[in-house]
């Protein structure tokens, strides 16, 4: 809603007649059709408003109070028509080129036409329009306004209300500024109340009107309003959470339902463990029966076993002693032969260097006329570096010789240990079999103790449970009594 529309909404007097310029917006065609005390005349020049305004009067059912004319409302003219410039967004059509308003609104286009004249001095008399009684006059024509608007229009309505701009949005003259002259030289009082679509504003002008006293009662009617909206925002707060505890209602009911559910489903739980638990115990008390007597026969086998392996174990100690020694001693034969054999070579291979050096400081000062010696130096050379590879060859092979003796040592060792593992192995089983026992008879004890803390605490459940049926019997009449 436009702050126009608040200004006439607001006015104290019920206008017996009501002169429209102009409707620009439909909040302004619904009240026009809502007043049913009132003779209405609405002259619009828009050809969209027009039409939609023909529409709302057909769907009202064309009150007589209500009139609607199509063209552009001037005082007096010879002219039938004129030209009018038609804007593609209803509201901002005027009789004068659009000028500011492109840059304001530059998705605006127009379209110049020609439009029918209305003349307003006829209409005075038509509809009986004098100061004699309330009468308003509204005018939205973008400019056009200073068309219409003289002294014999202004002295004839008791209301004047007009929206006008301080720039020249359309022509080029500033139309606030004649505006203001022509109520001054009128004699009438105004207030200037901006619009909230800035650069418009409302000049309001009233018959024996203190100035003051009516822009005082514009501020509380906009206080009002905001007080208003402020108690419906309240009010759907308060809705909102009246329907928010109905909610939290029902679902308490809900749990309150779930709840006594569960304490019978656990109820029921606890006696089953309870029986299974006794069942259990009974199974574990012959179980613990049969693998006590099962343990005192594997004891008695683990210890013959466990004597047994003991004399074998001594027997393959000595003899892997004795092999032990031997592939030591074997060991000590091998690396020896290495090591002379590694010695030899190291000695050739320094004498075959030094040779090469000399043979290459001898090559670069002869190379030029001894190619062929060079020749068979380097066959020297290569058969020499045969040589090399082929000791380094032997000498792998003597490596991967002392590998498989260290191999074999080391496979004699872990032998002599798997088989003292396994003396100390047995001596652990049988002392595991012992503590299972124990734990065996630990645990049958703990079983007892076990079940009878289970009995106390299902008692302590069904005195609680009694006691809760005592204190809250809504549990058993149900959800119906506890709203």
């Amino acid at each position: 809603m436009s702050d126009l529309l608040h200004i006439v909404k607001g006015l104290s007097a019920q206008p017996k007649c009501v002169l429209v310029l102009g409707a620009r917006t439909e909040a302004m065609l619904n009240w026009l059709l809502s007043l049913t005390a009132s003779q209405v005349l609405l002259v619009e020049p828009e050809p969209a408003m027009f039409e939609k305004a023909n529409a709302l009067h057909i769907a009202k059912g064309k009150p007589d109070n209500v009139a609607i004319m199509h063209g552009v409302p001037i005082f007096e003219s010879e002219q039938k028509t004129v030209s009018y410039f038609a804007s593609n967004v209803p509201g901002f059509s005027s009789i004068l080129p659009p000028n500011v308003i492109k840059s304001i609104r530059p998705a605006l286009e127009f379209t110049e036409q020609e439009a029918p004249v209305i003349e307003l001095k006829p209409l005075l008399q038509q509809f009986d329009i004098s100061e004699s009684r309330p009468c308003l006059l509204i005018t939205q024509l973008n400019g056009g306004e200073l068309q219409c608007v003289n002294k014999q229009i202004v002295n004839a309505f008791t209301h004047v209300v007009i929206q006008s701009a301080s720039k020249p949005i359309f022509g080029e003259s500033k139309p606030v500024e004649k505006l203001k002259k022509e109520l001054a030289e009128c004699g009438r009082d105004y207030l200037e109340l901006a619009e909230s679509m800035p650069p418009y504003s409302n000049f309001v002008a009233t018959k024996k009107v203190n100035a003051e006293q009516a822009l005082n009662y514009f501020n509380q009617r906009q206080q009002h309003r905001e007080i208003k909206a402020e108690l419906e925002s309240q009010l759907s707060a308060s809705q909102n959470d009246a329907k928010k505890l109905a909610e939290e209602l029902q679902q308490a009911k809900q749990q309150l339902q779930s709840a006594k559910q569960e304490a019978e489903g656990k109820q029921k739980q606890l006696g089953e463990e309870l029986q299974q638990a006794k069942q259990q115990l009974q199974s574990a008390k012959q179980e613990a029966e049969g693998k006590q007597k099962q343990l005192g026969d594997e004891l008695l086998q683990v210890k013959e076993q466990l004597q047994n392996a003991k004399q074998q174990s001594e027997e393959k100690q000595k003899q892997l002693e004795d092999e032990l020694t031997q592939s030591k001693e074997q060991l000590q034969i091998v690396q020896k032969h290495a090591e002379d054999s590694l010695k030899q070579l190291q000695e050739e291979m320094q004498h075959t260097i030094q040779k090469l050096s000399e043979e290459r400081a001898q090559e670069h000062h002869w190379h030029n006329e001894h190619k062929k010696w060079a020749e068979s130096l380097n066959r020297e050379k290569e058969e020499l570096a045969n040589r090399l590879s082929e000791s380094q060859s032997e000498k792998e092979v003597l490596a991967a010789e002392i590998e498989k003796i260290r191999q074999r040592e080391t496979k004699l060792t872990s032998s002599v240990e798997v088989n003292a593992k396994l003396i100390l192995k047995m001596q652990l089983d049988s002392d595991d079999l012992r503590t299972k026992y124990v734990q065996k008879t630990q645990s049958e004890k703990e079983l007892r103790q076990l079940i009878g803390e289970l009995h106390s605490k299902l008692q302590q459940a069904a005195n609680f449970y009694h006691q809760l049926e005592n204190k809250h019997p809504e549990i058993l009449l149900g959800s119906d009594n506890i709203d």
